[in-house]
């Protein structure tokens, strides 16, 4: 009896997960293609770089909630408007 291995799900898959990473960081894919982790990360990246929640949501394709309580989970502060 032969064992037929099973191939990784397209969006799991090494080469895919690098190209996935940068569509999510450019805004060109929605971030939920993301695993958590790279989830988080992108959230923190953008606020980082002093985007708010109404614009890291937008370029994410996420709710404002879905993006303030991933920084919730950072431990990071909200940001109403752009700092000056």
């Amino acid at each position: 009896m032969s064992v037929r291995r099973v191939p990784p799900r397209p969006d799991t898959a090494p080469g895919n997960r690098a190209h996935l990473r940068r569509a999510c960081w450019s805004g060109r894919e929605p971030a939920e293609a993301l695993p958590p982790r790279d989830r988080d990360e992108l959230i923190g990246d953008l606020w980082s770089a002093g985007w708010t929640d109404t614009e890291i949501a937008a370029h994410t394709y996420m709710s404002t909630y879905t993006t303030a309580r991933i920084r919730q989970r950072l431990g990071l502060t909200p940001r109403k408007e752009p700092p000056a």
